[in-house]
């Protein structure tokens, strides 16, 4: 997640160098072939122009409403993670016996321990790359991707070492890991139970708090397994692309600014060319910008810098959990890495 003072127009301008410079080029490609040959590309290409620009920002419009919806959607899930691990850390801090004693510490840090490896655990799996969606970019808005951090849940390391060493065979031939940890915290609250260190309404209540992690967990195996639908993001992209080759063409509606005037041919064009093209450049570059934030936001799990920040929301909640509970040492907040959170 980009902070608020880590997109610049410096930065903006890097990212789009090249495509500013090719369609500079062919703005001025599109004059000299229609001022020194006389071939006529568009005869009156404005008004087509103009109504497919109008469709293409409303195509675009509906496919950045749809992909922001699903970046909030992944941040809202990890909200709900954030508020009901509070909520577990609260409970089992107070939890009591039902002779009206507290459980014992080592019970009770076991149960914190395993639900902040469960959110490590998550946040792993959610970090790998997917086989579907887009591809990683080299940069993005000005930043470059950041990748093999151990704090930033790209390697195993992040999730072996939040792992109690009891569980960590139990683990090892498991797809999906984080699943099999919510079921180990539940047969550890079934055996609190038949031990009688729990009645049987802590037992519900607790079981129904398992119940809300493997909710999110889901709600977020479905976002990150579930692609963007390809016939939306690729059409899109398509359609600015058709728009930013014909605008140039549209330009040739416009009167020169050297007619009557007694000047070469090569000056004309070139005067043509630097009052026209940098408008047409700016036009360009908003539809390639727009059709960029709208796929920068398709896949909110996969790391990149305008992601959903799961390892930084881990760092939070575990912090939380330690200090509320006094269970093991607080880590530090993440920090961020190029003015962006991961």
């Amino acid at each position: 997640m980009i902070l608020h003072d880590g997109i610049s127009i410096r930065k903006l301008l890097k990212g789009s160098v090249g495509f500013i410079g090719i369609v500079l080029a062919w703005i001025l490609m599109v004059q000299v072939v229609d001022e020194l040959t006389p071939i006529d590309l568009i005869s009156n290409p404005s008004p087509p122009v103009a109504m497919l620009g109008l469709a293409v920002a409303f195509f675009l419009g509906f496919k950045n409403t749809s992909t922001y919806g699903r970046w909030t959607e992944a941040r809202g899930v990890w909200g709900d993670i954030a508020n009901t691990s509070r909520d577990w850390g609260n409970t089992i801090s107070t939890l009591v016996q039902p002779n009206g004693s507290v459980i014992e510490e080592d019970l009770r840090d076991e149960l914190i321990e395993r639900h902040i490896a469960w959110i490590n655990m998550l946040a792993y799996q959610l970090r790998q790359p997917a086989t579907t969606g887009r591809k990683r970019r080299p940069w993005m808005f000005g930043h470059k991707p950041v990748s093999g951090h151990e704090d930033l849940h790209q390697n195993p390391e992040s999730w072996r070492n939040s792992q109690l060493e009891a569980d960590l065979p139990l683990l090892e031939d498991k797809t999906n890991r984080a699943a099999c940890l919510i079921n180990l915290q539940a047969r550890r609250l079934s055996d609190m139970a038949q031990q009688g260190k729990i009645d049987p309404f802590w037992h519900v209540a607790l079981m129904d708090r398992l119940s809300r992690f493997t909710t999110a967990q889901g709600q977020c195996e479905r976002i990150k397994n579930t692609p963007f639908p390809r016939q939306v993001a690729e059409v899109g992209r398509l359609f600015s692309w058709i728009f930013i080759f014909l605008l140039p063409l549209a330009f040739n509606d416009e009167r020169s600014i050297m007619v009557g005037t007694d000047v070469s041919m090569i000056r004309t064009v070139l005067f043509d060319w630097m009052t026209f093209a940098p408008v047409g450049a700016l036009v360009c570059w908003i539809f390639f910008v727009t059709e960029r934030v709208s796929a920068s936001m398709e896949d909110p799990f996969e790391g990149d810098v305008t992601d959903v920040p799961i390892s930084a929301l881990c760092r939070t909640i575990e912090i939380d959990m330690r200090q509320m509970t006094g269970c093991g040492v607080a880590p530090q907040p993440a920090q961020p890495v190029e003015k962006a959170l991961f």
